[in-house]
């Protein structure tokens, strides 16, 4: 009986076995799954409009000609002379010094030193610098307002001169982004310039106490550096 019982066992476990190897020869095989590549980010392309003039603190150094006519809109009066002062051209030079707002519009102090042949002619004072901003390059507008003034020399000859007054300036340009941290620009620049003038007549020996209103056109030519929080490229 235990004999019998051991061959029952014996011929249960062979069976099995058979069972279980063709149960796997049957099984389709498992393929191992390809890795998917990753997605590639897609190239990010460069935008007009990524070029733009950034950085809260400005400093712009200018240069350009200049013409100054300084009773343009009324003449000094001069015993028997007409009064009228020459017409000059001259180079002008200067800097601005403020901060540009994240770029789109700058705020800040402006110095201007025009020299002319007779005389020489300082503005200072506040600048506006509002921008429109097309592809790759600004729309810039100036806006300067502040005072003036005539030294070494004048444009009447006067004797004891002294004078001072008041600059009103509004210009028109471009402004090209260079890199990252600095620019180009270039405008025309129409100028109000009135003189509280202060001197004597050099024929007739006179007191002259009068108020002069003259223009000044320019053509600015101004590298600007950017600098705290200038643009990514």
């Amino acid at each position: 009986m235990k004999h019998l019982a051991f061959v029952v066992w014996g011929t249960f476990l062979v069976t099995s076995s058979a069972w279980a190897q063709d149960t796997d020869a049957t099984a389709p095989a498992e393929t191992p799954s390809a890795e998917a590549p990753a997605d590639s980010p897609p190239e990010e392309k460069k935008s007009p409009y990524s070029k733009k003039v950034k950085g809260w603190l400005w400093l712009e150094a200018v240069a350009g000609p200049s013409s100054y006519d300084p009773d343009r809109f009324g003449a000094l009066s001069l015993g028997t002379t007409t009064g009228g002062a020459p017409k000059l051209r001259g180079p002008q030079w200067g800097f601005s010094l403020g901060t540009g707002f994240g770029g789109g519009f700058f705020l800040g102090w402006y110095y201007r030193h025009a020299n002319y042949d007779a005389y020489k002619l300082l503005r200072t004072g506040v600048e506006f610098q509002p921008t429109i901003r097309i592809p790759y390059v600004h729309i810039m507008f100036r806006v300067n307002i502040g005072l003036a003034r005539m030294f070494d020399g004048n444009a009447w000859g006067l004797t004891d001169a002294n004078n001072g007054g008041l600059d009103t300036t509004f210009g028109v340009g471009l402004r090209i982004p260079l890199v990252r941290w600095m620019s180009f620009a270039a405008s025309l620049d129409w100028s109000y310039i009135g003189l509280s003038m202060r001197g004597n007549d050099p024929t007739s020996g006179d007191q002259i106490k009068q108020w002069i209103s003259g223009r000044q056109l320019a053509g600015t030519f101004a590298l600007t550096f950017h600098f705290i929080g200038v643009r990514n490229d």
